[in-house]
């Protein structure tokens, strides 16, 4: 008479009840701690970016005089310039943001030298900065251009060009110009239409007439 067989390590394994392994405990997110906040200052040594850009500035004669300026860039500008869009910088090249608040062109690449840093430097410069702490910004945007390297292959256009100096002066007259640009009514070509068929209709030059022939009856009874 045979033993009955013992089941196998396999076959007992699942019949074997299962046991749910409890899930892991929630971590707390880190990343608003990682991430500075907007008033925390800014490192020395976290990056920046600065770009060359081609401006104009307009002279008492009334012309342009070319002015080529070092500007901070953020970390959107540098993301739409990547993409292709059209823009008047000509290089940008990354730094720190130690090395970009010295203000010192001998820090920076011989195609800055001519260059010349643009107003509220301290202040545009740590918004710019600022904009790089951003998640996306670190993990997506800083390879654009590293820190030490200088990129001029940007869609460099002089399309609509940068006047710095440029004054916009307001009148009465352009107030009248933006009323009538925003006139989605269409009331000034309705007006303007109707004084022309009231010129052109024959209605008005028989009323005319008729005016003209009760002057002339009434001077005759006048003169009776």
């Amino acid at each position: 008479r045979c033993a009955p067989s013992r089941p196998s390590a396999s076959r007992a394994s699942l019949r074997a009840p299962s046991r749910r392994i409890a899930p892991p405990a929630p971590r707390r997110a880190t990343a608003a701690a990682a991430t500075p906040s907007a008033s925390d200052p800014v490192d020395n040594e976290a990056y920046t970016c600065l770009g060359l850009s081609v401006c104009y500035e307009k002279r008492d004669n009334g012309r342009l005089a070319e002015r080529l300026m070092i500007e901070p860039l953020s970390a959107s500008s540098l993301e739409c310039m990547a993409a292709g869009a059209k823009t008047s910088f000509k290089a940008a090249v990354g730094v720190t943001h130690g090395v970009a608040m010295m203000r010192d062109k001998a820090q920076l690449p011989a195609d800055f030298q001519t260059g010349r840093f643009a107003d509220e430097w301290d202040y545009r410069l740590v918004a710019a900065s600022r904009t790089w702490r951003r998640p996306h910004a670190v993990d997506n945007l800083i390879g654009i251009v590293p820190i030490g390297e200088v990129r001029t292959s940007w869609n460099f256009s002089l399309e609509h060009k940068r006047v710095l100096n440029m004054v916009n002066e307001v009148n009465d007259s352009d107030n009248i110009k933006q009323d009538m640009s925003i006139d989605v009514y269409g009331r000034q070509k309705k007006e303007e239409a109707a004084a022309a068929l009231a010129e052109d209709s024959p209605c008005t030059g028989a009323a005319e007439a008729k005016r003209q022939q009760q002057e002339e009856e009434l001077d005759q009874l006048l003169t009776l």
